[in-house]
């Protein structure tokens, strides 16, 4: 059983990562801050098949649309972000990223700048662990209504733990038909669909067992 003590220590954790995730930045190559949710929305619109509403955006990110307006708002001043009609509704916009937003995306993916510098340091068994751990507490948010629209292996209707053919692949993801390990875990999968309850919560009882072994 966990205890008071080490419930506090893995706060104390999250919120170093916190203050870590909000002070650092790729700095090193002379480029100004910027802030985490921008940083994310780029990625976001970078990574995505088509261009996105802002609601949709706010739901994968956990946040309001108001808390989203004065991002999209700077990105778009930056000459980052694009925004046009939405032909389905015209209430709407649709947003996507420029040329020089891509390029933007690509040195926030850089696995030398920013926090991804941090993951460089860890073994795949480490990584493998942190995405483990990742999975159930975005399931937790989930959960306690803190977050909405994460697209995560766990909560996804094509997740199987404990379904993988070999012991470093324990998984199995049944959309591309193929075992994987905990280094492969996903917490923003573009082809991710989420599951119902019921799968959900079987998938969570599958996948915990797991982890304490």
């Amino acid at each position: 059983m966990t205890t008071d003590f080490q419930k506090q220590q893995a706060v104390a954790g999250l919120e170093q990562l916190a203050s870590l995730v909000r002070a650092q930045s790729w700095r090193q190559d002379g480029t100004p801050s910027l802030p985490p949710t921008q940083s994310a929305v780029l990625r976001m619109l970078d990574g995505a098949a088509e261009p996105l509403r802002a609601a949709q955006i706010a739901e994968r990110l956990g946040i309001s649309a108001a808390s989203l307006s004065d991002s999209l708002k700077a990105l778009e001043a930056k000459g980052w972000l694009l925004r046009a009609a939405d032909p389905a509704d015209k209430r709407a916009s649709l947003l996507s990223v420029t040329v020089y937003g891509r390029e933007i995306a690509a040195r926030l993916n850089d696995p030398q700048q920013g926090m991804a510098a941090l993951i460089n340091g860890l073994s795949e068994q480490d990584v493998g662990a942190f995405l483990r751990v990742t999975q159930l507490l975005v399931r937790e948010a989930q959960q306690k209504g803190l977050a909405t629209g994460s697209r995560t292996c766990l909560g996804c209707r094509f997740f199987r733990p404990g379904e993988g053919s070999q012991p470093d692949k324990p998984h199995f993801c049944a959309f591309v038909q193929q075992p994987f390990g905990d280094s492969e875990l996903r917490v923003d999968c573009a082809e991710q669909q989420p599951a119902d309850q019921q799968q959900a919560e079987e998938s969570v009882l599958r996948f915990r067992p797991m982890h304490s072994q």
